[in-house]
């Protein structure tokens, strides 16, 4: 039996848990770039998701990103992409209204 590099953790629940916290963190870094953007002059009617929506939302959104990339070895270029099809599934969500 092969041991396996020191860059990847196997077929266990610590892969799939990594992909999906990078997606979480794609999906959460596009709703909050804009309140970033506008800390120093926040607009009046601005109406940002309250903390537990975000955090419920980006979990069950980066689901479907983690169905893909789970079976990807754990390294920066693979959580990147993780975390770039999370900001992808947020900005689509966006698009339609769908959170």
């Amino acid at each position: 039996m092969n041991p396996l590099p020191s860059n990847q953790l196997g077929e266990n629940w610590a892969r799939f848990l990594a992909h999906w916290i990078a997606s979480c963190f794609g999906f959460m870094l596009n709703r909050l770039l804009p309140l970033v953007l506008e800390w120093p002059a926040p607009a009046e009617h601005a109406i940002f998701p309250r903390w537990w929506v975000l955090l419920g939302s980006a979990g069950l959104a980066s689901l479907v990103t983690v169905v893909f990339n789970a079976n990807l070895p754990v390294t920066s270029r693979e959580l990147m992409k993780s975390a770039a099809m999370g900001f992808a599934i947020s900005a689509i969500t966006q698009m339609f209204g769908l959170i």
